[in-house]
């Protein structure tokens, strides 16, 4: 079952997922679709950077707070902390970046060529931000997985996205009309979505084979379950994609122009109805995938043996994760009570009490599981949260006030997770 934490983060993703999808959407679709005047954004890309960087927000909050176990109210001292210390804090930074110069792009009155494909540039890296956020980072940040994974994101956003723009083309030129240019449009529109229905279906093949690996792992794992549901909604995306490059549009390429508006059965008004509806399907692919990102993948779920389904120990064993360097102790020290060594756990909470002696800088303690930040603690129990399947590693160390000294005065203790 999803917990409730799940669900409320699942829906932060998704509105994020919506976001840069139609974003990214929309800078495909008025590129080599539409074709306006340089610097002619739709009124909808000129909102989306500001949306993004307001959800972004939310979510280093949320994290922080998850991080911290603090109310919001007092998790703002904790913020350099995670962005200075974690793997979310270092992709979140270069995020705000991207929405950043996306949002000036935007409201350019003028911006030609060069901004077109600076905010082109800027949307192809701000999905590989979502790419190293996710479950393709567990093998690193530059790693085959993590490629597939921006390509199926890039592919994605460039169909789903750009469907949204086509019904939003197709219902203002029905109502004008100006059926030349709608026919233009979707003749534009049908190879570029047959070229991203490829790529995704190629990338998703192995997205599955690395985060299932198994029909059992698919079929009796929530993860597995899940990914079933959004294979669904992606089989009728497809189907509904057939009829309309093999039924609609050669009828709407059969008329002339001057004759769509009172051809019996308007292929126009038929083509925007299929494609509404792919909208509705894609919003479901697109609330699977936010879930799916909150639960650990069907192989680390199935497997019982050590396997890694975080980014910590991959991250760490690169050089990037690793705790800050340690000042004197000066009396400061810790030791952890509970878990125990070699403890079993099952479900994604872990128990965590410790005894805590301050000395002359300490002030509370940073949870690092397998060198990531996990959680700062300021009485001697709590309570670890979103850990994933495998067999971890628990350090314990003695801050400062200011969350950013940390002491050498510290413990560890490894735990599984099944």
């Amino acid at each position: 079952m999803i917990s409730s934490h799940t669900l409320f983060h699942s829906l932060v993703q998704g509105m994020d997922l919506i976001g840069m999808m139609l974003l990214m959407g929309g800078l495909v679709f008025r590129t080599l679709v539409a074709s306006p005047a340089p610097g002619q954004a739709f009124p909808l890309e000129r909102l989306l950077p500001f949306f993004l960087l307001l959800i972004g927000l939310s979510d280093l909050a949320l994290r922080s707070q998850m991080i911290s176990g603090q109310p919001p109210a007092e998790i703002w001292s904790f913020l350099p902390a995670v962005l200075l210390k974690s793997h979310f804090g270092k992709v979140w930074m270069v995020r705000m970046f991207l929405l950043s110069l996306l949002g000036a792009t935007a409201i350019m009155k003028s911006g030609g060529r060069t901004g077109e494909g600076l905010a082109i540039m800027a949307g192809v890296f701000l999905l590989l931000t979502a790419s190293l956020s996710g479950h393709a980072a567990d093998s690193g940040d530059f790693s085959l997985a993590v490629l597939g994974d921006w390509l199926h994101l890039l592919a994605a956003s460039a169909w789903i996205g750009g469907l949204f723009f086509l019904a939003f083309f197709l219902r203002r030129g029905i109502m004008l009309p100006t059926s030349s240019t709608l026919i233009t449009a979707a003749k534009r529109f049908s190879p570029l979505a047959g070229a991203c229905v490829v790529l995704v279906l190629a990338t998703g093949s192995y997205q599955i084979w690395q985060r299932v690996g198994s029909l059992a792992a698919l079929l009796q794992t929530p993860y597995g379950q899940l990914l079933l549901a959004k294979l669904v909604f992606v089989l009728l995306l497809l189907g509904l994609g057939a009829i309309n490059r093999y039924h609609i549009l050669p009828q709407l390429f059969q008329h002339p122009a001057a004759q769509l508006m009172t051809s019996a059965g308007d292929p126009l008004r038929k083509l925007l109805h299929t494609v509404t509806l792919e909208i509705g399907i894609g919003l479901a692919v697109i609330i699977c995938v936010a879930l799916l990102m909150q639960l650990p993948p069907a192989r680390s779920q199935w497997a019982s043996a050590y396997q890694m389904s975080g980014h910590s120990m991959n991250h760490m064993g690169q050089g990037e994760m690793r705790p800050s360097k340690l000042q004197p102790a000066e009396g400061a020290s810790v030791k952890i009570l509970a878990p125990k060594e070699g403890q079993v756990f099952k479900g994604d909470e872990v128990p965590l009490q410790f005894k805590m002696t301050k000395g002359k800088q300490g002030e509370h303690v940073h949870a690092y599981v397998d060198g990531e930040l996990m959680g700062m603690f300021m009485s001697e129990k709590g309570t670890l949260t979103g850990i994933k399947p495998g067999q971890h590693i628990l350090e314990l160390r003695v801050v400062a006030k200011d969350h950013q000294t940390e002491l050498d005065a510290s413990d560890k203790v490894r735990f599984v997770v099944k």
